[in-house]
C-alpha cells in the first residue's frame, strides 16, 4: 500500500471512529458504573441527575488516536494476525477497565470518612471516566506497539554493514 493511500485510510479511520466515540460514550459511562456497584455492592450509591449533554472531547480524541495506531500497527499482519491481536486488544481493553475501576471504587469508598451508613454517594460525574478509557485503551495498544518495536529494531540490526556486527556475530 503506497502512503498516500495509507494516509487516506488512516484519515478515513479517524474520523469513523470519532463519529462512533460520540455514540458510545454513555455506554462506557454506564459500564464503568456498573463495575463501580459490582465491585462495592451497597457501599456506592449514585446521586443526582445524570446529565451529560456532549462526549468528552478527551474520550473522542482518544478513541481516534487509538484507532488510528491500531490500523497502522495492524497493516503486514495476516487477516489470522489481525484477528487475534485484535481480541488480545478487546481482552486487555476490558481487563484494564476492570481493574482500574476496582481500585478507583475501592479509593472512593475507603477516602469516606463522613459517610452515613457506611454509604458512599458519589454524583454521576465524580467519576474520571477519561482516565479509565484512556489507560484501557493504551494498554490494549502495548503488544501491538512492543511487536512493532521488535520490528523495527530487527531492520534496523539487518541493515548494519558486517564490520559494525562484531567477531562474536561473523562466526569468527
Amino acid at each position: 500500500m503506497n502512503k498516500i493511500k495509507l494516509i487516506l485510510l488512516l484519515i478515513l479511520v479517524f474520523v469513523l471512529t470519532v463519529t462512533l466515540a460520540f455514540y458510545y460514550e454513555n455506554s462506557y459511562r454506564f459500564l464503568v458504573r456498573f463495575f463501580f456497584k459490582l465491585f462495592q455492592g451497597d457501599n456506592i450509591k449514585f446521586v443526582g441527575k445524570n446529565f451529560h449533554l456532549f462526549a468528552s472531547t478527551y474520550f473522542v480524541v482518544a478513541f481516534g488516536l487509538f484507532s488510528v495506531v491500531f490500523t497502522f500497527f495492524l497493516r503486514g499482519l495476516t487477516k489470522k494476525g489481525k484477528i487475534l491481536n485484535l481480541a488480545l486488544a478487546l481482552i486487555l481493553f476490558f481487563a484494564t477497565t476492570i481493574a482500574t475501576t476496582y481500585i478507583d471504587s475501592l479509593g472512593k469508598v475507603v477516602e469516606c470518612t463522613a459517610c452515613q451508613d457506611g454509604i458512599r454517594s458519589l454524583h454521576y460525574n465524580a467519576i474520571n471516566y477519561d482516565f479509565h478509557f484512556i489507560t484501557s485503551l493504551a494498554v490494549g495498544l502495548l503488544p501491538l506497539f512492543w511487536r512493532f518495536l521488535k520490528k523495527q529494531i530487527s531492520k534496523k540490526r539487518d541493515k548494519k554493514p558486517a564490520y559494525n556486527r562484531g567477531i562474536a556475530a561473523s562466526g569468527a
